[in-house]
């Protein structure tokens, strides 16, 4: 049998601190494989010796004998004919391979037939040794020590630990394996004292489910799933036997979870509310199948917002994973394990930078660098690797191997573990909301989902009126005290697609239901009275409406809560302020008033009220200008366009910025008429053509302007005929509504979950509002649900309207001046008015408030009775402040409260709140999500 008397790897450098950890693919898998193959016990055994290592340029010379591995990057830089003269010499050189088994058979061939194989899991070992040893040094020269390593002995060793195995002799070969991995120990326990974690994630989706998943759940190294309730669904459905594995090492502690919602919605998107019931609903699915909830919160999609800290921490999550693993761009924290503070203030334990790659060698090549990294710079020394489930490289082998003996190159450990035992990091970081970049619309355009604008439009559409609808059964079950009347929160329709018309059809429904409820409950025994109409108010503002009123006997008089009339007794206008939480009754039978002589809103192309003035150009059909009182210069104007990506750029050119090159489409109007005009509203409509610079057709428009008395807002509506098809990137070619504002050092905010937050990046998601203040004054865009802003320079917006796939034709928005709370004018927007027709008048007053909140900032998203012992007993309400100020706010109802306190999301008591004469006081931090219960 032949035997080698040297095993040599020829490697591109000068010395280890140099090594080339740059390289990637199968160049970095072949210095791995060629470097830790040599450590096979029979080759060492045969040799007598442990691995060495030259450089390419310097080749031994002596050849009889040498087993010489030659790794990817080297093959081209040997000698011409030294391939031959070592196979003539009788030595063996492999060259050029990345599998590290089949560099094995090979060695092993040359030696001949082997009578007994050395068993395959303690050659494994062998293996992993080859690789810690490189690692180690690699390490050690990274934290910029010397080695302290005995080399000698150490190999000393390794070879009785070969001689050993391929003697059969198992138990010794392990006992000096043992001394070798605890010599590469105390060697990095000179520099590192202790312990580095390594944290494996597999990914899991339902692809994955099978055969290598089970493979990896029957090791007992503790690792990590990352995984969906909707999957746990599919694996419980589709392979038991792997879920009992699962359930089970959930229960010995060496399997982690981390989760979140049942199904990954598009969360930056949503409401609170609606985020809030998703992960409830995770909650309950992972109870149900994995025997416990996650207490680490992550997800697959990208889905990440500032908000979540406070929520997660309500909810009872020790951590988080704050990384997306899809497309779309997360901040990376300061260090790896940091304390994630949200917008509201509150902060949760998070691993802040993106796992590793354990399908890729050059994660493996690299190992020491970024261990020495962390070791240097992060509060815990960490290392996050991620993977799918049997796709991982097998040098993740060889660390879960290597973690056995000793944990020089890091401890396994489960997420539930390391944010459990590891010390809470001192620094807070702390995201700004522009940081974080979505998806979501390059993806449903890739996808060819449709309408991957106008769904977030129908839901934000659907989720408003269905918490309108909520708050008046509850406030009709506060009245009446009916509890089987009291509204019971429903989960949004929230889904990758968003919303739909028969969704907003049953929540219409849900509401006009509701609000005749609480018409019967407001007039009591008194439902003969005389007939009129309830105008009722289902917000925490007071809101000025326009109702439309038909064949009154006369108008109503002018006076509170009667701000403004308008039109004929048959078909008029009347402008009403309600209460916030409130109503007001209109009677259908009133004596003539005096005719107050007000101006008309409307005449040729202005429309004017007593806060602005518009004017509509009669050429294009574009808001020219938009005027205020006691001012000089135009606020904001306005127009539709068809954007159309410039001359694709040249190999050589000079990049120019997409917006330099970008061809925007003009308007040409076919006609500007006056369509509604009285003392209390006024109406112009614009028809006409998008048209290209050569006069082309791309699109004909409607757009129409209406302006109400006492309103700071111009509302518009846009009705679009596309010819022209937008391009396939969604970010470039797109129908738009441009604004555009005169002041370009003008600052703007946007909203993110109904809150205020900066908006200084160049695209954003802001589905209720875009702010742009000056020094004197704001106006504000309000968008209707529209999600997707583009910034174009300093002083313009364009509003999304069409992208390839987009089935809307029609849009809602508005500009609003000088509004102080643009949210509530957001809010009505997307409700419109709440009417009862031909209801009686209530017992109490033709109007009323039935809760007050006196903080203006502060917004009750959800308002629901509060049920005890078959009664009702007072409100429960969740109070968000949307300005990013500290708030104080007294809340008052129809009945002098009597005791109030702060809850958690499962409804247990955090701290009671102050009560005096009937009222509960309460304090908000910036942007705090607040649940409180009053009692009466």
């Amino acid at each position: 049998m032949a035997r080698f008397t040297e095993l040599l790897i020829l490697l591109p450098c000068h010395s280890l601190e140099d090594f080339p950890t740059y390289h990637d693919g199968d160049d970095s898998q072949s210095l791995l494989a060629n470097w830790s193959a040599l450590w096979h016990p029979e080759l060492i055994a045969s040799a007598g010796q442990a691995l060495e290592w030259k450089r390419i340029e310097d080749p031994p010379q002596e050849l009889p004998g040498r087993l010489i591995a030659v790794p990817t990057v080297c093959k081209e830089r040997l000698p011409t004919g030294y391939a031959q003269r070592v196979k003539e010499s009788g030595g063996c050189l492999i060259r050029g391979k990345t599998n590290r088994q089949e560099i094995v058979d090979a060695a092993l061939a040359f030696l001949g037939p082997r009578e007994n194989p050395v068993n395959a899991d303690l050659a494994a070992d062998f293996l992993a040794l080859g690789y810690a040893y490189l690692q180690i040094a690699l390490l050690t020269r990274q934290m910029r020590y010397s080695s302290n390593l005995d080399e000698t002995y150490f190999k000393s060793q390794a070879v009785a630990a070969a001689q050993a195995a391929v003697e059969g002799n198992e138990t010794l070969a392990r006992e000096k394996l043992g001394a070798c991995f605890s010599l590469l120990a105390e060697e990095r326990d000179h520099y590192y004292p202790v312990d580095a974690l390594i944290i494996d994630i597999k990914l899991m989706a339902e692809s994955t489910i099978g055969q290598p998943l089970r493979d990896e759940l029957v090791t007992t190294t503790p690792s990590n799933l990352l995984i969906s309730g909707t999957v746990a669904g599919q694996l419980a459905a589709k392979e038991p036997q792997s879920l009992e594995l699962v359930r089970e090492r959930i229960q010995q502690g060496t399997l982690g979870i981390i989760g979140g919602e049942g199904t990954e919605r598009r969360l930056p998107l949503l409401s609170l509310e609606g985020i809030e019931a998703e992960l409830e609903l995770g909650k309950q699915a992972y109870e149900s199948i994995l025997g416990k909830p996650p207490e680490v919160y992550g997800r697959w999609k990208f889905g990440l917002t500032p908000q979540l800290p406070g929520i997660l921490n309500r909810l009872g999550y020790k951590g988080a994973l704050h990384t997306s693993l899809e497309d779309g761009k997360v901040p990376d924290g300061t260090q790896l394990k940091v304390r994630w503070e949200g917008l509201d203030g509150q902060a949760i334990d998070a691993i802040a930078r993106p796992p590793l790659d354990a399908s890729k060698p050059q994660t493996f090549v690299t190992y020491a660098t970024k261990l020495g990294e962390s070791m240097d710079g992060d509060h815990v020394a960490t290392i996050c690797l991620a993977h799918w489930p049997g796709q991982a490289c097998c040098w993740l082998g060889d660390l879960q191997r290597i973690a056995k003996y000793c944990s020089a190159l890091g401890k396994f450990v489960t997420v539930e573990h390391y944010f459990r035992e590891t010390a809470q990091p001192g620094h807070i970081d702390r995201f700004e909301p522009d940081r974080y970049k979505s998806p979501y619309l390059k993806q449903g355009v890739i996808r060819r989902q449709d309408d991957p604008i106008s769904n977030s439009v129908r839901y934000w559409q659907e989720h408003t009126l269905q918490t309108v609808a909520n708050t008046m059964q509850s406030l009709a079950s506060a009245v009446s005290g009916d509890v089987q009347s009291a509204a019971k929160y429903e989960p949004d329709h929230a889904d990758d697609v968003m919303g739909s018309p028969t969704a907003i059809a049953e929540a219409e429904s849900r509401k006009s239901s509701a609000a005749a409820r609480l018409s019967d409950a407001l007039a009591g025994r008194s439902r003969a009275a005389g007939k009129g109409v309830l105008v009722v108010n289902p917000h925490s503002f007071v809101r000025r409406e326009t109702i439309e009123v038909k064949n009154f006997t006369a108008l109503p008089a002018i006076e509170k809560p009667i701000y403004a009339v308008g039109g004929t007794a048959a078909a008029g206008q009347v402008v009403v302020d309600v209460p916030p939480l409130g109503f007001v009754w209109i009677p259908a039978e009133n004596k003539p008033a005096k005719d107050t002589k007000q101006p008309m809103l409307a005449e040729e192309n202005v429309l004017r009220n007593e806060f602005f003035e518009a004017i509509i150009n009669p050429v294009t059909g574009t808001l020219g200008a938009l005027h205020e009182y006691g001012k000089r210069g135009n606020r904001m104007s306005q127009q539709l366009a068809l954007r159309l990506p410039g001359p694709s750029q040249k190999p050589g050119d000079t990049y120019r910025d997409p917006d330099e090159t970008a061809v925007y489409s003009v308007m040409a109007a076919d006609s500007v008429e006056v369509t509604a005009a009285t003392t209390a509203i006024g109406e112009v409509t614009c028809k006409g053509r998008l048209l290209d610079r050569e006069g082309k057709k791309l699109a004909g428009f409607v757009q129409k302007y209406r302006v109400s008395r006492g309103s700071r807002v111009l509302q518009i509506q846009v009705e679009l005929d596309p010819i022209e098809q937008p391009r396939a990137d969604p970010w470039n070619s797109y129908y738009c509504a441009r604004f555009a504002w005169p002041d370009p050092s003008a600052e703007l905010f946007r909203t993110l979950h109904q809150t205020r937050v900066p908006f200084g990046g160049k695209q954003c998601e802001a589905p209720h509002y875009i702010d742009v203040v000056t020094v004197k004054d704001n106006t504000t865009i309000l968008t209707g649900g529209l999600p997707f802003h583009r910034r174009h320079d300093s002083r313009m917006l364009d509003s999304l309207l069409i992208t390839r796939g987009e089935r809307a034709r029609q849009f809602n928005f508005g500009v609003g001046v000088d509004v102080k709370y643009p949210l509530t004018e957001a809010i009505s927007l997307l409700a419109g008015p709440t009417v009862v027709e031909n209801a009686p008048c209530p017992h109490s007053g033709t109007t009323g408030w039935l809760a007050h909140l006196d903080a203006r900032n502060v917004f009750v998203t959800s308002c629901q009775p509060l049920v005890e012992e078959g009664r009702v007993a007072g409100l429960q309400l969740r109070l968000l402040e949307t300005e990013g100020r500290p708030a104080k706010a007294a809340i008052r109802t129809f009945r002098p409260l009597a005791s109030g306190q702060v809850v958690d999301y499962q409804g247990e008591g955090l701290r009671k709140l102050e009560v005096e004469e009937g009222k509960v006081r309460v304090e908000l931090t910036p942007h705090e999500w607040q649940w409180v219960q009053v009692r009466f």
